[in-house]
């Protein structure tokens, strides 16, 4: 009778193992609905996939999805990092990806919005920024109303209805940014008047419908060469014009923190680019770069000077595949920027150290002199064959 009971309770076990094995899990389902960043600092709902620990900085934790806004801010002086994850709606009319209606000094960065009627959202807004960020595939993609003095760069705005649109809304920054292939790159109204370029040689926008040319190096055209800036201004709307636009887009790197200020090293390519390195107990600085084969690409570095000072004292080469390279290079106070050609396939940049010229004559002098000590050795005066 044991026997039976046992064997009973075995084949149960067993049979509960099997069905649980073959039991599918539902998937995790997207948080869906609209969070509000309250003015007291507080998440609404406190559950949405948003964190913090000091009501200054939220972080997303998770994709949101949302048939009307995705995240209302109605607090100031805060910021919200997206953290590569995506908000994203289902086109209904006005609604807003990151509302900023009313809001000062708020930080909008690294966020994927896409799909609402408006992708970032500033009316009567100032002193905002708005970096880093993916929006695609909205009716504005960006959009100001009233607003002022906000700065806005290195994002990726593109497959928009607008690119970016602007009402009664001047002095804003705009600038290192990709529009890409928007109906409409940018529009504006009413007296908006803005500043769309950051000066030569750092430049402006990269604008996709651009179609000037790049042959010549210099805000006047004065010298022959290529620099990866177009040779005339975009004409965007009356009374605003990108003087330096970008021949390629605008790729941007985390070049970590340097004397306590944070820095990132800028790429204009049209290669893609990516496993972007900087390794400072080696000393170099390294990425890829990929395109169609055989067609003929340029890129354009632009490094922090201090960084340029840290890691190789000012003097670099630059590697193309384990290769020396040709290049071009020029500074301004903040940065230096090194210009090459090349033709694609897949490729690695480096750049590493290169000895200053004024202590190259003394290595030459030393191997000279330990290959003359090292003959004599070998080779000594008595020695007849």
């Amino acid at each position: 009778m044991e026997r039976v009971v046992f064997g009973l309770i075995l084949m149960l076990l067993l049979t509960g193992m099997l069905l649980s094995a073959f039991i599918i899990q539902p998937a995790k389902a997207e948080w869906t609905g609209t969070v509000y960043i309250r003015a007291d600092g507080s998440i609404d709902p406190p559950y949405a996939p948003i964190i913090t620990y000091d009501n200054i900085t939220y972080t997303l934790t998770d994709n949101i999805t949302s048939s009307a806004d995705g995240i209302v801010v109605e607090r100031d002086n805060i910021v919200i990092d997206g953290a590569g994850y995506t908000l994203e709606g289902t086109g209904a009319e006005g609604s807003k990806g990151i509302d900023l209606s009313g809001r000062r000094n708020v930080t909008v960065q690294n966020t994927r919005i896409k799909n609402f009627c408006y992708g970032i959202w500033l009316a009567y807004s100032s002193n905002n920024s708005v970096s880093g960020n993916n929006v695609a595939n909205n009716w504005s993609g960006i959009g100001l109303s009233g607003s002022s003095n906000n700065n806005i760069g290195r994002n990726h705005i593109a497959n928009n209805y607008y690119g970016i649109w602007l009402s009664s809304s001047s002095n804003n920054i705009i600038y290192h940014n990709n529009f890409i292939n928007n109906s409409v790159q940018a529009k504006g109204y009413s007296q908006s008047a803005n500043t769309w370029d950051d000066g030569y040689p750092s430049g402006g926008n990269y604008w996709s419908d651009y179609v000037g040319v790049d042959l010549f190096s210099g805000p006047y055209q004065s010298e022959t060469g290529s620099d990866g800036v177009g040779d005339a201004a975009h004409e965007i709307y009356a009374d605003n014009r990108d003087r330096y636009p970008l021949m390629a887009p605008f790729n941007t790197f985390d070049a970590g923190t340097w004397n306590g200020t944070a820095y990132n090293v800028d790429v204009v390519s049209n290669s893609t680019v990516s496993n972007f390195q900087l390794n400072t107990a080696q000393r170099t600085m390294s990425f890829n770069v990929t395109g169609v084969e055989g067609t003929a690409v340029f890129c354009r570095i632009t490094i922090p000077n201090i960084i340029v000072e840290e890691l190789w004292h000012g003097n670099y080469t630059v590697l193309l595949n384990g290769e020396p390279w040709p290049y071009r290079n020029w500074t301004d106070t903040a940065n230096t920027y090194i210009y090459l050609n090349y033709t694609h396939s897949e490729h690695q940049i480096v750049i590493i150290p290169e000895f200053p010229s004024a202590i190259i004559p003394p290595i030459f002098m030393t191997f000279s002199i330990l290959a003359i000590i090292f003959t004599r050795k070998r080779f000594p005066k008595n020695f007849k064959t």
